[in-house]
């Protein structure tokens, strides 16, 4: 209950904001943004479906101006590149501030071995409670961000195992060559 001056001539003004003060807030995820948080799960999530759908669609157009002009499909699929290279780096960004980290720490992925650490971080570390320097806890996660999940695992290890079933035939064919050479 707030009072006011005329009723209570010895509150402080700091009295009425007291009830405002102790509800926490949430921050809405930006889905093209440097600022922010975001959370492990949509992060994962981001990461996997924009990865694959940029990709996908960077192959199609690609593969569409390779009869075309060779120097063009590589123009549209560096273009690709860049921009899903951007993208990821601001989903590090953001989930860095979420673990009140300092978004400069995103730059390790460009060096092996810590690369890898930095990633196990970013997914497996929980973020900060509450309020941080970077800004105010993200919103929770909804049924679409939990579908999105199942999906992104599932077209994760979809794509692992599409890669191991022709990686690794190849490898062996590759080892059997070998050996008849050195024969």
């Amino acid at each position: 209950m707030t009072t006011s001056i005329a009723a209570d001539p010895y509150a402080s003004p700091q009295t009425s904001d007291l009830d405002s003060a102790t509800a926490e807030t949430f921050s809405q995820p930006q889905l093209f943004s440097f600022n922010g948080r975001i959370g492990r799960m949509r992060y994962f999530s981001y990461l996997v479906l924009s990865s694959i759908f940029l990709m996908f669609v960077a192959g199609i157009a690609a593969a569409m101006l390779l009869p075309v002009d060779l120097s063009a499909s590589l123009y549209v699929y560096g273009a690709f590149f860049i921009s899903i290279t951007v993208y990821g780096f601001s989903l590090n960004v953001r989930r860095l501030h979420d673990l009140d980290k300092s978004g400069w720490w995103s730059l390790l992925v460009a060096l092996p071995i810590l690369n890898l650490l930095l990633m196990v971080y970013l997914v497996f570390f929980p973020g900060s409670k509450g309020r941080n320097g970077f800004g105010d806890k993200p919103v929770g996660n909804g049924a679409g961000v939990f579908i999105a999940f199942a999906l992104s695992l599932l077209l994760g290890f979809a794509y692992v195992g599409t890669l191991m079933a022709v990686a690794l035939p190849a490898y062996q064919e590759y080892v059997e060559r070998a050996q008849q050479t050195a024969q």
